[in-house]
């Protein structure tokens, strides 16, 4: 580890080529990070409008099947 240093030290230019590799590295795992974060949300979306469009037809089915059963007990208490 040390002789990498020294030579280094010895020879900026290869440590300069080595920083700006760094940087392009660490650039495209940022850059990584936000394609994952953004897909990562449009999935959660997607998934939070397909429970609230289940959770709609549901509840409309429910309620035509409550109307149903108060029309059918009308019609058994008053015959």
């Amino acid at each position: 580890m040390e002789s990498i240093i020294e030579f280094l030290q010895a020879n900026p230019l290869y440590a300069a080529g080595i920083a700006l590799l760094l940087v392009f590295l660490i650039i495209g795992l940022i850059k990584k990070a936000v394609v994952l974060i953004v897909v990562a949300v449009l999935l959660n979306v997607a998934y939070i409008y397909y429970l609230h469009d289940m959770a709609e037809d549901a509840y409309q089915k429910a309620s035509r099947g409550v109307e149903s059963a108060t029309e059918m007990m009308k019609d058994v208490i008053d015959p």
